[in-house]
């Protein structure tokens, strides 16, 4: 079957506990600032425990989110990132946004804040990147972002790794060796859901 590519280019911006490194250059075990709580106020560490994809020669097309300030981001089209809604933040498909979205990002006095989307392009990368963190969300480019793609709902989708996550929690300590491609997770949970009617599909990576 064919794996969709979602993620993130290798030159994405994370702040980690070492220090600001690019997205290609962090190992599992890293911990990446995140927001803290639902409505994207407070900042806390979360822990990188593993990769759902991870191709340094993969070339991909990314969807550009510019933003009032001249801030961007660069993410698949069918990846989650969180904009503002109603009652706090909201996830969405980043091809899905528009320029009437707000989108949660780091000041530099280390707050997150709203920012318009002004500009939105399209652009071919290679190298592609997707983390897993224990929260399902990090910040990259200065921006909330989550893991997963291919699926509206954030949270269905945080469930669906739980297992994993807890494997890592319980068994796995310190780094492990970073390889290339799918992650063997991701590949059974994509099994399962080309097995479930269109409407309830997801996809990991």
């Amino acid at each position: 079957m064919a794996v969709p590519c979602c993620c993130f280019p290798g030159s994405t911006i994370v702040t980690t506990n070492h220090g600001v490194r690019r997205l290609d250059q962090l190992v599992s075990g890293d911990k990446v600032l995140t927001s803290s709580d639902k409505k994207g106020q407070g900042l806390k560490w979360t822990k990188l425990y593993t990769w759902a994809h991870r191709e340094a020669d993969r070339v991909a097309e990314f969807v550009i989110l510019k933003m009032s300030n001249g801030k961007e981001v660069q993410i698949t089209a069918d990846h989650l990132l969180f904009v503002a809604g109603k009652k706090g933040r909201v996830a969405k498909k980043a091809g899905q946004v528009t320029t009437a979205d707000k989108l949660y990002h780091m000041n530099t006095s280390g707050s997150l804040e709203l920012l318009d989307v002004v500009e939105i392009s399209l652009e071919a990368f290679t190298g592609v990147y997707a983390p897993l963190t224990m929260t399902g969300h990090f910040i990259a480019n200065g921006f909330l972002v989550a893991c997963y793609s291919n699926i509206s709902d954030f949270e269905v989708a945080h469930v669906s790794m739980a297992p994993l996550r807890t494997w890592y929690k319980l068994f796995e300590s310190g780094q492990e060796v970073e390889k290339e491609g799918i992650h063997g997770y991701a590949k059974n949970l994509m099994k399962v859901r080309d097995l479930l009617p269109q409407s309830v599909q997801i996809s990991v990576n």
